[in-house]
């Protein structure tokens, strides 16, 4: 069955650009696409060993977090010096395979600030916890040292444990779970509204515990758990949401095509509300599983193969004037295997252009930005700063 394709609109953020400073660049390479010529450089920054995630918390901040697998977050400026490392779970995590800790988010209630972590505990299941934040940044110290359990996702296997854990723009908690791991989705856990595990969750959570907004799409079906928002991933290693309300998610192939999947929102109702992304019946626009289906399954607005040693998407951040000056409203993400960082643009039902950014980056694990600044990671440890010069003419805003 055809799927239907995903109408979003082309991205072209407004917001004033930055000036970028020259720098000694790493790795180079120029780009003439729809918004002009534009040249592309790295400058390292500084290493993390196993570093996964990377956030900046506030606009007015003058410093990001660096997370690594191995359970530790840091405070960063953005030069690369480490301001103290704000949180330690080292012991009350597994970093085996594809665990460990995986994401973090903050949110803002009133005045207060809190953050929200998704690490895989010593039993090697999921948990989003929560901690009370300083205003200047430092994490307040819990009862349990791995914070306050908001909810525990059991995971049958090892691998594909999401671990994206996002703030959306109605400052409702999202959480990215894979579909349980193995291979080929056994279960069937990804598009069965039973099951938590291959989707996009979305909670109100509390000091201990959550609400379930009652806007979510599944409150009403009867034997589905209200919890979900968006059904048919197999491992979102990374989404986010841009200033739109639309939701971006890169999520990771099976035997041959990774894509990258987009759905229209508003800062009320965010992209993905009731959605599948079709795995899997589908990997990226392929039929795969013949004995589940997804009919209206949103169709990726990007995939590619697995050819010269491409294996794994490792998303991604929607660039802005003030991060990737030429390129707003692109997606930039990189291959795990391959080390390669792509920028994609849609017109809003495909790519209608992608470039290759920068090469050679080790085993990328994800393409992040704050609010003035792209950066790359590394499971190496690698943090780089992304930089986009503009050679020419543009039909962005200045």
């Amino acid at each position: 069955m055809r799927r239907v394709a995903s109408l979003i609109a082309a991205v072209i953020l407004t917001a004033s650009c930055g000036q970028t400073t020259t720098t000694t660049s790493t790795t180079s390479t120029t780009s003439e696409n729809l918004s002009g010529t534009i040249s592309y450089s790295s400058r390292d920054i500084g290493t993390m060993p196993g570093a996964v995630d990377l956030i900046q918390r506030d606009k007015s901040d003058s410093f990001f977090y660096v997370v690594s697998r191995f359970g530790t977050i840091q405070r960063w400026q953005p030069d690369g010096t480490i301001l103290d490392t704000v949180l330690d779970i080292s012991t009350a995590t597994t970093s085996e395979g594809e665990r460990g800790l995986l994401g973090l988010a903050f949110r803002k209630i009133d005045t207060q600030w809190e953050a929200f972590i998704n690490f895989t505990d010593l039993s090697g299941d999921s948990v989003i916890s929560r901690f009370d934040v300083t205003a200047d940044g430092r994490f307040v110290s819990s009862a349990r040292p791995s914070g306050v359990e908001i909810i525990k996702i059991a995971q049958p296997y090892s691998n594909h444990n999401g671990g994206a854990v996002v703030v959306g723009p109605d400052n409702m908690l999202y959480i990215g779970t894979g579909d349980g791991g193995s291979s080929n989705d056994p279960e069937r856990r990804a598009l069965n509204t039973e099951e938590l595990l291959g989707k996009i969750l979305r909670i109100d959570p509390k000091k201990s515990g959550y609400d379930i907004p009652a806007d979510n799409p599944f409150v009403n079906t009867p034997n589905a758990r209200a919890e979900i928002w968006s059904i048919g991933l197999r491992n979102p290693w990374r989404f986010n949401f841009d200033v739109f309300g639309n939701i971006w998610i890169a999520d990771v192939g099976q035997n041959k095509w990774e894509e990258v999947n987009a759905s229209p929102g508003t800062s009320k109702t965010p992209g993905g509300k009731g959605k599948s992304f079709g795995w899997s019946a589908y990997e990226g626009n392929h039929a795969f599983n013949t004995d589940v289906a997804s009919p209206g399954a949103l169709a990726p607005i990007f995939e590619y193969e697995h050819k010269d040693g491409a294996c794994s998407i490792s998303g991604g951040a929607i660039g802005t004037n003030t991060t990737t000056a030429g390129r707003a409203g692109w997606y930039f993400f990189g291959d795990y295997c391959t080390g390669t960082m792509t920028a994609i643009l849609t017109d809003g039902t495909s790519t209608v252009a992608s470039e290759t950014v920068l090469k050679d980056l080790g085993n990328i694990t994800a393409v992040r930005s704050t609010f003035d600044g792209m950066f790359v990671i590394s499971l190496e440890g690698k943090v780089r700063r992304v930089i986009s010069t503009r050679q020419g003419s543009s039909v962005e805003s200045p």
